[in-house]
Order: structure tokens, then C-alpha cells, then sequence
């Protein structure tokens, strides 16, 4: 079983349209767009999922979930089931039921193991 861990989110200046996140373990880093940047409650966004690596092509995503949660809050955990656009690449729409801040945990499936990876988001009103 493969494992990426740590955080590290690259927040979006005002000017750009998506906002990248990304988590790195050895050779391999996880990416995850979300468009457009500025996160509205209640809006549709974006997602792009992709697993890259510079060493082992066998890591190529397969399937991925995405839970959406709020930190102290007590309700049913939505899961999003992206969808494969291309070889690796996974795309899907979120909506944010309210403004706060919210944790994305990435669980995806590749051809070497599991992984599950949180990102944290802000969501405006």
C-alpha cells in the first residue's frame, strides 16, 4: 500500500482563475485544481485530480473519491466519485453546502497501492 502524506497548498493570487494544491511523497506528486480560485457556498467548482510521477508510470491513478467535511461540524460526509477524463487525469464538480472552512480528503487508487490525502480549503459566503 502507497501513502502520500503532508500538505502543502499553494493559495491562488486574485488574478488567477484556479487555485493548485499539492502534496509530494519521493517521486510522486499529487495535484488537484480547483476552478475558479475564489471558492463560493453553494456554487458549483471544479476539480481536477492528477498523480504524477517521474519514476514509476505504473502509479497512474484509477479510480478517486473526494470527501467533503467541515472540522467540528457533525454531518453526513458527501462523497464525490470524480470522474476519468483521461489516462490518470480525474475531473468532477464539488458544491460547498456553506461558507467555512472545509477539508478535502483525496482517496485514490492506483495501479501500486491506496492513498488518501486532506486538503484544506476556505469557502466565502
Amino acid at each position: 500500500m502507497s501513502s502520500i502524506t503532508g500538505c502543502a497548498p499553494k493559495i491562488a493570487s486574485p488574478q488567477q482563475q484556479d487555485t493548485t494544491m499539492s502534496a509530494r511523497q519521493g517521486a510522486a506528486t499529487l495535484l488537484v485544481t480547483l476552478s475558479p480560485s475564489h471558492l463560493l457556498a453553494l456554487h458549483p467548482i471544479s476539480i481536477r485530480v492528477l498523480l504524477h510521477s517521474n519514476t514509476d508510470t505504473a502509479s497512474l491513478l484509477s479510480s478517486v473519491q473526494i470527501k467533503e467535511s467541515m472540522p467540528d461540524m457533525s454531518m453526513p460526509v458527501p462523497i464525490v466519485r470524480l470522474t476519468q477524463r483521461e489516462s490518470g487525469v480525474f475531473t468532477g464538480t464539488l458544491v460547498f453546502v456553506m461558507a467555512g472552512p472545509w477539508t478535502l480528503t483525496i482517496t485514490g487508487m492506483t495501479t501500486t497501492g491506496q492513498f488518501s490525502q486532506p486538503f484544506h480549503v476556505q469557502v466565502q459566503s
